[in-house]
C-alpha cells in the first residue's frame, strides 16, 4: 500500500471532523487535510455533501415553543438563579463567620494562655501541669462540639427545603 492509499481510519476522521464541527473552525493544517481527503474521495465528500444540506434544511424548520413551556421555562430559570444567589449569600455568609470565629478564638486563646500563666505565678503550681490544664478545660470541648457539629451535619443542612 502506498501513502496516498485512502484508509478506513481516513474516512472515519474526515467524518468526526465534519460531524463535529464547522470546517471554517477547524485549524488550517485539519482544514487542509480535510479538503484534500474530500477532493480525492467520492463516499465522503458525498457524507459532507449530506451533511451540509441535513444542516440547511433542519436551519430552515421554524421553531415555535408554546407559551406555557416558555412560562415554564422562565419560571425554572427564576428559581434556580433564585437558588444560586442564596447558596452564593449563604456561603459567604459562612465564610465571614469563620473569619470572625478563627479572630475570636485566637484572642480568647491568648487571653487564656495569659490568664493561665498568671494563675500559675500566683499557685506555684508546675510548669508541666498548666498546659495540660488548658487543654483540657479549652481546647478539648471546643474541638469536641466542633466534631459532633460536623457528624450531625448541621453545618451543610440546607433548611429552606
Amino acid at each position: 500500500m502506498n501513502n496516498t492509499a485512502i484508509t478506513k481510519s481516513d474516512h472515519v476522521r474526515a467524518r468526526q471532523m465534519l460531524a463535529l464541527a464547522d470546517a471554517a473552525q477547524l485549524p488550517a493544517a485539519d482544514r487542509a487535510w480535510l479538503e484534500s481527503h474530500l477532493e480525492a474521495c467520492d463516499s465522503c465528500r458525498a457524507f459532507a455533501q449530506d451533511a451540509g444540506d441535513l444542516v440547511r434544511a433542519l436551519r430552515s424548520i421554524p421553531v415555535a415553543a408554546d407559551r406555557t413551556l416558555v412560562a415554564a421555562t422562565q419560571m425554572r430559570v427564576r428559581l434556580r438563579a433564585r437558588e444560586l444567589r442564596q447558596r452564593d449569600e449563604r456561603l459567604w455568609l459562612v465564610g465571614v463567620s469563620c473569619v470572625v470565629v478563627t479572630l475570636t478564638a485566637a484572642l480568647t486563646n491568648l487571653a487564656c494562655w495569659r490568664g493561665f500563666t498568671w494563675l500559675v505565678e500566683r499557685t506555684h503550681v508546675s510548669a508541666a501541669t498548666w498546659p495540660v490544664a488548658f487543654v483540657a478545660l479549652f481546647i478539648v470541648p471546643a474541638l469536641a462540639a466542633s466534631v459532633l457539629l460536623l457528624a450531625k451535619g448541621t453545618h451543610l443542612a440546607d433548611h429552606s427545603r
